[in-house]
């Protein structure tokens, strides 16, 4: 069954609304193009006025359209499209593409003027931006974007930013060895959004790869844009390039997963989940998406390093490390072998392998050194540097054969890989991605790995069930969550908290409530000391910025003089506090789960007690997740490998932080009421963990 997007780029039809027969205005130029480049189908300039371009005469409306159109393309002032998407919707044209700019992008009264498109549009038509560059589709020969040449290839293209579309396009004519498929410069999102355009790209036979360049999501199509992700970085390899990494996050944060979470750190973090590999420079996204296209994608992270120049190996080990890639000294064995086929002096041998000059006068040595690395199973991709243009056709087949029978890609930094020199055509001829950057060929070879890694992450978490069931909730807690909502604060007293946390299975120490300092030392008498006081009641929120946590009292006189400072921090002077054991030593780390406007529900794993903030080092993943990726939230933070017992720490049960984790994501998901729910500190010892403190706020 075709796609419901298949008739945007692959119309029987096309018609532009605004059309010129002035050059230099847009209604000329965009008509212009889509005629020049060869656009096969019928048609349409539409102007009340007449006039006619290339021999073809003006008609005055949709309505004088006598064949069969899908896409209508809109040059018209602002002000003027409503009424042009309506003329679309009642001929029934499945498809509106609208260029001007002046809309929600531009104020309220902007915004108001797209609410009134969407209104015309009334679902009979699909809108396409506005205030974008429009669509180019290579096997449509449908060009409506203006932008010449754009080179045809298999790189499909969704752009929040026309000009960039605009400059990428430019710089892979200049390159000639990236195209593109399909191009959507997709404006304000204000119908069709990026996940409508990246479903379409998932099931396109002419695209192989995808880039996206991403500013920003529509209102709230951010988690259907990661399932959608998810679903086709599983198929086929995702580049993602993301403008806005440095914005503020959330100014009004009320908890630590909030704040940790914020900087567009979420999103980062949630696009890797998905299967995306991160561009983090324009001008190396066509770079990485040639490696991409032209090269298998890698088994695993580990590169061998062959070539000229003991300069180019140390930066490009350096380089290749910093990319995320294993640069591995190679075995006794395998060096044994590959000393006889290089020159005596050469002496870096162990993994970069410099081969001392010799491809100057002898390219053989290429076979030499190469032939046993293939075959090595400890070599996931091999990367040449500091080559000189001096390939034959033996050895570029060499290499491509290799390629072919291992599956290792194979890229090659070259000092005269900016010219047009006829050794390199060999390579290129054979799809060999070559670089003039030792830097940039190590990049690529990190997004071969991260596209390789991202396939298996998205397949895992399409393969992903749910977290489970959660018990029905006791009527007390489900009473204080309702009375929670009214609070100010929205949130559960500490105790109310700890109580949600055992229903969902995350274990609490032993407490007691008291309110004078009699039955605060009777508890602590009960619970045993040494043990911690903490205010305890509605507005004690930020509890130990008050200065109303005590901690190691082990008398009923520390208990007392505890009990009298909390009390200064009531009106009334008389506290209620909450006493709980004094449980030293472990590790303590920071779990929590909350609803992200964007990308909805989401867990953090980090160091917690007093190094949350100090170490803002975290993991975050959306949910649902599967519990391999939860484990490996663990271990991607310092935090992490404390719990495994680092700098002489006993070791901690990290399979029991996972657990906390999947139950606060249980909870989270089976309560819509919730908004944040953060544990610090989850004290993680090898006998289990234990949430020592607890937060949650329920949505108001």
């Amino acid at each position: 069954m075709p796609h419901a997007l298949a008739r945007l780029f692959d119309p029987r039809g096309v018609a532009v609304v605004g059309a010129s027969e002035t050059p230099g205005k847009y209604g000329y130029i965009l008509l212009k193009t889509l005629l020049d480049q060869g656009y096969p189908g019928p048609v349409y300039g539409i102007n009340p006025r007449g006039g006619a371009l290339d021999g073809r005469e003006f008609v005055p409306s949709l309505d004088d359209v006598e064949d069969e159109v899908d896409v209508v393309l809109v040059v018209r002032p602002a002000a003027e499209c409503p009424e042009a998407v309506a003329a679309a919707a009642r001929r029934g044209i499945p498809f509106t593409i609208v260029y001007a700019a002046g809309f929600a992008e531009a104020g309220d009264d902007g915004a108001w003027l797209q609410a009134a498109m969407l209104t015309a549009a009334g679902g009979r038509t699909r809108l396409v931006g506005p205030n974008g560059m429009n669509v180019f589709s290579a096997a449509a020969r449908l060009n409506l974007s203006a932008i010449v040449p754009f080179p045809a290839g298999e790189l499909g293209f969704l752009s929040a930013s026309g000009n960039l579309g605009f400059a990428l396009a430019q710089e892979a004519a200049q390159r000639g060895s990236v195209g593109f498929s399909r191009f959507v410069s997709v404006g304000n999102q204000a119908d069709l959004a990026l996940d409508d355009f990246l479903d379409f790209l998932r099931q396109d036979g002419a695209t192989r790869a995808v880039l996206v360049y991403l500013e920003g999501f529509a209102q709230g199509r951010g988690v259907a844009f990661l399932e959608c992700l998810r679903r086709t970085a599983a198929e086929k390899p995702v580049l993602v390039l993301r403008g806005g990494r440095t914005q503020a996050g959330e100014k009004a944060a009320r908890s630590h997963t909030a704040a940790l979470a914020g900087d567009g750190f979420a999103l980062d973090q949630a696009l890797e989940q998905a299967g995306a590999v991160l561009v983090e420079r324009a001008d190396e996204a066509l770079s990485l998406a040639q490696a991409i296209l032209e090269s298998p994608l890698p088994a695993g992270r580990r590169i061998v390093l062959v070539g000229e120049g003991g300069g180019h190996a140390t930066l490009l080990a350096d380089a290749a490390a910093l990319a995320g890639l294993r640069v591995e000294p190679l075995p006794d064995d395998l060096v044994e072998r590959l000393r006889p086929g290089l020159p005596p002096f050469a002496a870096i041998v162990r993994n970069p392998v410099e081969m001392g000059g010799m491809s100057e006068y002898d390219l053989r040595v290429y076979e030499r050194t190469l032939a046993p690395i293939f075959a090595w199973d400890g070599c996931d991709i091999v990367l040449l540097f500091g080559g000189y243009a001096l390939y034959d056709e033996a050895l570029a087949g060499f290499l491509a054969d290799g390629r072919r029978a291992t599956g290792k890609p194979v890229l090659v930094h070259d000092l005269y890989a900016s010219e047009a020199r006829e050794a390199l055509g060999r390579l290129r001829a054979r799809g060999l991605p070559v670089f003039a950057s030792v830097e940039v060929a190590a990049r690529a070879a990190g997004a071969l790995a991260r596209a390789a890694a991202g396939r298996a992450r998205a397949g895992r978490g399409l393969a992903a069930g749910g977290l489970g069931e959660l018990p029905p909730l006791p009527d007390e807690l489900a009473s204080a969550l309702a009375t929670a909502r009214a609070r100010a604060d929205g949130a559960l007293t500490e105790d109310e908290a700890a109580r949600l946390l055992r229903h969902a299975g995350i274990e609490t120490p032993p407490a007691g409530l008291a309110s004078s300092p009699g039955e605060a030392v009777a508890v602590a008498e009960r619970i045993g000391f040494p043990v911690a006081l903490k205010i305890h009641g509605v507005g004690f929120l930020h509890k130990t910025e008050l200065g109303g946590v005590h901690l190691g009292l082990d008398s009923g006189e520390r208990v007392r003089r505890a009990y009298a400072e909390a009390s200064r921090l009531v009106p009334h002077g008389r506290a209620q506090v909450r006493i709980t054991p004094f449980l030293p030593g472990g590790v303590e780390v920071i779990v929590g789960a909350r609803r992200d406007p964007q990308l909805g529900p989401l867990l953090l794993f980090g160091a917690g007690g007093v190094l949350a903030e100090l170490i803002r080092e975290v993991a975050v993943r959306t949910l649902p997740a599967a519990r391999e990726e939860l484990a490996e939230m663990v271990e991607a933070t310092r935090a992490g490998a404390l719990l495994g017992g680092a700098r002489g720490r006993a070791a901690a049960d990290a399979g029991a932080v996972v657990a906390a984790l999947l139950a606060l994501g249980r909870l989270l998901l089976a309560r819509p009421e919730l908004s944040d729910v953060e544990v610090n500190p989850l004290r993680c010892a090898a006998d289990g963990a234990v949430a020592l403190d607890a937060r949650v706020l329920v949505s108001r």
